[in-house]
């Protein structure tokens, strides 16, 4: 889910939420262990929660939804930090959003163009073959030349 954190507000603020599930943890005095066996979460990913290295989690992992079950458990409030991640992932979703639409105005307007070159070749084949056998004839220059096949019938 979260792949490489490159901005440092998002940095930030899963340092920030690490630091206040830890120092929770350590005032309640729970262990990694215990609370993997509750969240069914490796501890190594609560390690990593902690230290706020969520890049550290492989991508196909719910990472977010790690850190905000971890925080629930413990009754940390995250909230703040969630939606300054939020507004980034929202910024860079509509960043994406408009690169999506331009790419697919451009491949609308290649497929306009295609088509429409399609009808006007076969609007010319159309009115090249559509002529009447006289003006082809006009064209190739055969129009006064008759070829009359005897009507007699030939005896042996």
């Amino acid at each position: 889910m979260i792949n490489k954190i490159e901005k440092t507000d998002d940095s930030e603020a899963f340092k920030t939420i690490g630091k206040k599930i830890s120092d929770r943890r350590k005032s309640l005095r729970k262990k990694f262990p215990g609370i993997s066996k509750k969240l069914n979460i490796n501890v190594n990913f609560l390690k990593y929660i902690e230290e706020g290295k969520l890049d550290k989690i492989p991508d196909h992992i719910p990472a977010k939804g790690f850190v905000k079950s971890y925080a629930k458990l413990l009754n940390v409030d995250i909230e703040d930090e969630l939606d300054i991640i939020e507004q980034d992932v929202t910024t860079i979703d509509h960043k994406n959003d408009s690169k999506k639409s331009r790419i697919k105005g451009i491949t609308q307007a290649y497929f306009f163009y295609i088509i429409l070159c399609f009808v006007l070749l076969i609007l010319v084949i159309y009115f090249l073959n559509s002529n009447d056998k006289n003006s082809i004839d006009n064209f190739y220059g055969l129009k006064n030349k008759h070829h009359f096949t005897d009507n007699k019938k030939y005896s042996s």
